[in-house]
Parts: structure tokens; C-alpha cells; sequence
């Protein structure tokens, strides 16, 4: 009977252990790397925040580029830069940074002609004290 149950364990084992498993779930497909044409008035945020959805992540390109990028205050027009994973933005780049008012060549541009379409308000000069009365 000792054997029959040391085979029987070893079969147990085996049928455990050679058991066909289920595959593990294949994910989402990564997002491609994409090259992005540094543009004037571009910075790091911007760029993350176009491919990204989040200015926050801007690290990422900074890293994905440190021979082309050593202070990621400035970038370099003309200058190609790796975004990695880069989502496919819902948008062009030009419309996106027309929105990023203030940050972006569009949007700089757009803040410029604003500020030559606000008439200028008159500023209030200091009048001298009214004079007393006698």
C-alpha cells in the first residue's frame, strides 16, 4: 500500500505541475515613441501636457533626452525630441497650444494680439490736495 500511495502523490504532482495554465493577459498594446519638433515658445510641459494630458509628467521626456536636453528650462527650436509611450492626442498641436494661453507659439501669440485688442485703461494721476478754504 506504501507504494500505491507514493505513486499516487507522484502523479498528483505531476498533473500539477504539467497542468496546462491559462495565459496571462495581454495588455493594452504600449504607445509608440514619437519625435517632437521643438517649436518656439515650446517647454517641457507643455509637450507633456499635449501627448500626455499631464504637465506634471514632463520628467519623462527631460529623461528620454538627456543628450539633447541638459537644463530642461531650455529647449532648443528645431530640436527633435523622443516623447516615449506618447498617446495620440485628440487635437493638432497648433489648437492645443492656442489653449495653453501663455505657453506655446500659439499661445503666446494669441495672448499678444489680446493684449493689442484691450484698450489701454487711463491710469489715475495723483491730483495735488484740495486747496484749503479761507
Amino acid at each position: 500500500m506504501g507504494s500505491a500511495r507514493m505513486i499516487g502523490v507522484v502523479a498528483v504532482l505531476m498533473l500539477v505541475l504539467l497542468a496546462p495554465r491559462p495565459l496571462p493577459a495581454v495588455s493594452a498594446a504600449a504607445a509608440p515613441d514619437i519625435l517632437h519638433e521643438v517649436l518656439p515658445g515650446d517647454c517641457l510641459h507643455l509637450i507633456a501636457g499635449y501627448y500626455y494630458g499631464d504637465t506634471r509628467l514632463w520628467e519623462r521626456i527631460w529623461k528620454a533626452n538627456p543628450h539633447l536636453v541638459r537644463n530642461p528650462n531650455v529647449l532648443t527650436v528645431g530640436t527633435y525630441l523622443l516623447v516615449p509611450e506618447a498617446g495620440s492626442p485628440a487635437e493638432p498641436y497648433p489648437d492645443f497650444t492656442a489653449r495653453a494661453i501663455g505657453c506655446g507659439p500659439a499661445g503666446a501669440g494669441r495672448v499678444s494680439a489680446e493684449r493689442a485688442e484691450k484698450p489701454t485703461e487711463a491710469t489715475p494721476s495723483k491730483a495735488s490736495p484740495p486747496a484749503k478754504a479761507r
